[in-house]
């Protein structure tokens, strides 16, 4: 049985299961029906004479014997006239009182030894009437045992069949999606096709809901496959400069530095763009974290104002520039954030603002509440972003080349950003004209 399918198997035990019934019912059947298998003699005895009536005919004056049947259903009928003389008929006719007529009346008799019933039934008619005689043995069971014993024989091959075809739809339809499920997994299997699903539609069964946990599972896998190759393609792709010049100033202080100064040189490249890739790597580990929802985001109710505050004054520091920062900050906001992330969510977009705005410009950082909602906005007079660059500034390493210069980035931070924000249910948003600056607007949820 381990080696027939799981649908052949469950046809099987529906058919095994609905022979057993049936028989059963039948065998319940005939062991109640042997209690009444004596009254069963007698409806039979007086059905076979009653329905004799109707074929009592005359021609000529004389009696028709030929449409009478003297033998059916294990009874025996005789004819004999109205002074009690046999015309005709099939049976013995010699009992005890075989010579004395009851109307209408069932009477037990015994002939050689054997109980049988007598049932006689007067027919009057033009020519003085005649008396019908119906004979059956006591045991006579054909209305119920032979009946039943007939229709199991009949009946009981034919429902196993039913039952057997009935069975193999009703388990084909219900294997249907195990088998729509085994077809997704070997096509993904095959063709290493992450995107296809089983695409069962919704249901409460177990089937169903095995279909929607491996269409997650997809889900996932896909998400961890493409997070992979992104992650190989992205640090291939940004790695390569780096790491291009750490070669060639490697390669150059071997060739042409002569003093202690040219080797110091030749480190503090080597130096920076370590750090550059070091900062690129770990920006690209926490998208990919996120990518994947390998990276929980942990939250709890903070002061949202004091860390904006914070990250604002740490980060213009940090930028080495001399601008005009201003803060208007409302106090007391506070919000259910997870702090590592919002800190580098905040960080980034001051440090975008610091990077791009010119000596002497302005960077400001509101922070206000209302609705149930807060607003943290990030401006600057910096070179802006022009109309048909914004709608990638949100992409991976996507770079305007007219607002890059010496201080280029990894392309990455805007893109962290956003994963932030969203990961917090929140919105961002970007205005900004070239020349003007630039306005990031980010609003979530908080408890004020």
């Amino acid at each position: 049985m381990r080696f027939l399918s799981i649908k052949t198997r469950v046809t099987i035990y529906f058919t095994l299961m609905m022979l057993l019934i049936v028989g059963l019912v039948l065998g319940t059947i005939l062991i109640a029906g042997r209690g009444v298998i004596s009254g069963s003699a007698e409806g039979t005895l007086i059905d076979a004479v009653h329905d004799e009536i109707d074929d009592i005919e005359y021609k000529d004056g004389y009696l028709d014997l030929d449409e009478l049947d003297f033998h059916r259903h294990n009874v025996y009928i005789q004819v004999y006239g109205a002074d009690g003389a046999l015309i005709g008929g099939a049976g013995m006719s010699v009992f005890a009182g075989s010579d004395s007529f009851r109307n209408g009346e069932i009477r037990p008799v015994t002939m050689e030894g054997e109980e049988y019933f007598v049932y006689d039934l007067f027919v009057p008619d033009d020519y003085g009437g005649v008396w019908l005689r119906g004979v059956t043995a006591a045991d006579n069971n054909f209305s119920a045992a032979r009946v039943i014993t007939i229709l199991a024989l009949i009946l009981l091959p034919v429902l196993v069949v039913i039952t057997a075809v009935i069975g193999w739809f009703i388990a084909r339809h219900a294997f249907k999606p195990v088998r729509q499920i085994t077809d997704t997994v070997d096509a993904i299997n095959d063709g290493a096709d992450l995107t296809a699903r089983i695409g069962l539609l919704r249901g409460r069964d177990e089937i169903h809901r095995l279909a929607a946990t491996f269409d997650r599972m997809f889900d996932r896998l896909e998400r961890s496959f493409d997070a992979e190759k992104r992650f190989a393609s992205d640090a291939s792709h940004e790695l390569r400069t780096p790491v291009a010049i750490i070669l060639a100033e490697c390669e150059y202080a071997r060739q042409n530095a002569k003093t202690a100064e040219d080797y110091a040189e030749s480190l503090e490249v080597v130096e920076r763009q370590g750090r550059r890739m070091n900062g690129i790597i770990n920006q690209l580990l926490s998208i990919t974290r996120l990518d994947q929802g390998t990276q929980r985001i942990s939250r709890e109710e903070a002061d949202f104002s004091e860390l904006a505050g914070v990250v604002t004054d740490e980060t213009a520091r940090a930028s080495g520039k001399s601008l005009a920062v201003t803060k208007d900050i409302r106090p007391g906001i506070r919000a259910e954030i997870d702090v590592g992330l919002m800190t580098r969510l905040v960080q980034n977009l001051v440090e975008n603002a610091c990077k791009y705005t010119p000596e002497g410009g302005a960077v400001r950082v509101s922070l206000d509440a209302e609705g149930g909602k807060l607003r943290l906005t990030v401006a600057d007079t910096g070179i802006g972003i022009s109309k048909r660059d914004l709608p990638h500034i949100y992409e991976r390493f996507w770079q305007a080349d007219p607002s890059r210069g010496a201080d280029k980035g990894s392309g990455l931070g805007l893109a962290m950003v956003k994963q932030i924000a969203e990961a917090h249910g929140g919105t961002l948003s970007v205005v900004s004209e070239p020349g003007q600056g630039s306005e990031f607007t980010f609003t979530m949820d908080c408890r004020n």
